[in-house]
């Protein structure tokens, strides 16, 4: 899951994680924590992300299959 917000990262140009998390106004190593998954933001850092990264918080930090999984369950 976290892959995809480092691959959305450099995608945009954001070569050093120093670079974004300075934007953000939150530290590097924290900022590295999240794309390793140690770390979780809050709904208000996840949405500051998501808008410097042009990309919504649902797609930078859910899982599509989750919306699989749930719309298999009411198939059955």
């Amino acid at each position: 899951m976290r892959h995809k917000l480092r691959n959305v990262r450099l995608g945009k140009g954001y070569k050093d994680v120093e670079e974004i998390s300075n934007k953000i106004g939150i530290s590097a190593s924290y900022y590295y924590k999240i794309e390793q998954g140690k770390r979780t933001p809050g709904i208000v850092l996840a949405k500051k992300i998501a808008d410097i990264l042009d990309h919504t918080v649902d797609e930078l930090f859910f899982n599509s299959n989750l919306d699989e999984v749930s719309n298999n369950k009411k198939a059955i």
